[in-house]
């Protein structure tokens, strides 16, 4: 599941550390944050 699509989402993940994220969003994991990670820096 990618939330890059997500308008909430992606303005936190580009604002919140990676634990505020995480703890906001408890339904995606760290690893699906950490992918996320990765395709946004490609982006």
């Amino acid at each position: 599941m990618s939330f890059l699509a997500d308008t909430q989402k992606l303005h936190d993940f580009v604002t919140l550390s990676k634990s505020e994220f995480l703890s906001r969003y408890p339904q995606v994991s760290e690893q699906q944050y950490d992918y996320a990670i990765a395709v946004y820096n490609i982006i």
